[in-house]
Formats: C-alpha cells, sequence, structure tokens
C-alpha cells in the first residue's frame, strides 16, 4: 500500500475556527463593556435624577418662602392701610367738629360786637333818658305853657290848682326816676350773667392743637 504524500496544512483547516473565536472573543468584550457602561448611565441617570429632585425641592421651598412672605407683608399692609383710613376718618371728623366750633366761634364774635353797639347804643338812649329825668324832676316845680315854644314860669301866689298841679308833675317825676333805675338794675343783673357764661374756658384751641398733633403722628 502507496502512503498518499498530500500533506494538508493545519492552519488550512484552523482558520473557521480561529476566526470564530476571534468574533466570539470581540462579542464577550463588547458585551462587557456595554454591561460596565450600562450601570455607570443608570447611575448618572439616578443621581441626575436626584440632583433634579433637590433643585426642585429647594425651588418650591424658595417659592414657597417667597409666597409666606409676600402673604406677610401683604397682611402688614392691610393692617398699616386700615390703620391710615381709621386715622384719615379721625382727622377728619376733628377737622369738621373744628370747622364747625371756629364758625361758631366766628359768629358769637359776630354777636358780641352786635350786642357791643346795641350796648353802647342802650347807654346812649339811658343817658339821654336820665337826662331827661332831671330836667323833669327840676321843672316838675314850674308851671308850663300849653302854647308852642313851651314856657315855664311859677307865679308868687300860686292857687290851689296850682299846686296840685305842680304836686302832680313832681310825683310824675318821681315815678320816672324810680321806673328808670329799675330798669338800670334788670339791666346790669343781665349783664353780669352775660359775662359770667362768656368767661367759661373755650376748648376751641384744645381741638385746635390736638388735630394738630394728629396730623403730624400721620405724616
Amino acid at each position: 500500500m502507496v502512503q498518499s504524500s498530500i500533506i494538508v496544512p493545519e492552519s488550512t483547516t484552523n482558520v473557521p475556527s480561529n476566526k470564530r473565536r476571534a468574533d466570539n472573543l470581540d462579542l464577550d468584550t463588547s458585551a462587557t463593556s456595554e454591561e460596565i457602561k450600562r450601570p455607570r448611565l443608570i447611575d448618572q441617570d439616578e443621581t441626575g435624577k436626584k440632583r433634579n429632585k433637590r433643585l426642585f425641592g429647594t425651588l418650591l421651598g424658595t417659592l414657597s418662602k417667597f409666597k409666606d412672605e409676600t402673604e406677610k407683608d401683604s397682611e402688614i399692609n392691610k393692617n398699616r392701610q386700615a390703620i391710615n383710613n381709621k386715622l384719615q376718618e379721625k382727622l377728619e371728623q376733628e377737622r369738621k367738629e373744628l370747622q364747625e366750633k371756629l364758625k361758631a366761634r366766628k359768629e358769637e364774635k359776630m354777636r358780641l360786637a352786635e350786642q357791643k353797639i346795641q350796648e353802647e347804643q342802650r347807654l346812649l338812649e339811658e343817658k339821654k333818658e336820665l337826662s331827661k329825668i332831671l330836667q323833669n324832676e327840676k321843672l316838675a316845680y314850674f308851671l308850663k305853657t300849653t302854647t308852642q315854644p313851651t314856657l315855664y314860669y311859677l307865679p308868687q301866689k300860686l292857687t290851689d290848682e296850682m299846686v296840685e298841679t305842680i304836686e302832680l308833675q313832681k310825683k310824675e317825676a318821681l315815678t320816672a326816676r324810680i321806673q328808670f333805675e329799675e330798669r338800670g338794675e334788670k339791666s346790669e343783673g343781665k349783664r353780669k350773667h352775660d359775662d359770667c357764661s362768656e368767661e367759661e374756658d373755650d376748648p376751641i384751641q384744645d381741638d385746635s392743637e390736638q388735630y394738630a398733633t394728629n396730623k403730624k403722628e400721620e405724616e
């Protein structure tokens, strides 16, 4: 039996096997690399989520704090505005009251001025009346003519009728004097009563000072 001289190289038969091993090695390496990268990506995603969650929580906290502060400031402003409104109402009321009192005081001054004029006129009339009474008291001892202008005379010898006339004139003069004095006493009593009423304290000055103080506090 003749032996064959053909030799089949081993490399020829082993090439596909080596290639498969290389391919398998590449696949294993790729799979291993992907397995290594995937946890890192997962870790990065988890870290990012946690960071975003923290940032979101911080943002919500900031917004909540800002909201609370805004509401607090708004409440303070409302209270301040309410206080200012009440103060304005009080000042307006005091201003109206002060104006009314000033108006009343002005009217009172006008009344007193008119009263003074009337008093001066009354005194002048009283002076004239007193002068006439004094003159009539002196003339009561004389007789007078019935013609104009009136003339006064006194005869040396008086008749009963003349005496009666003179006595009547003296009585009338005395009555006029008594009535004049009584009116004077009544007028004097009334004047004293009015003076006492006018001497009472006037609150207008105090109200003016209080109004000015409140206005200054508001500013």
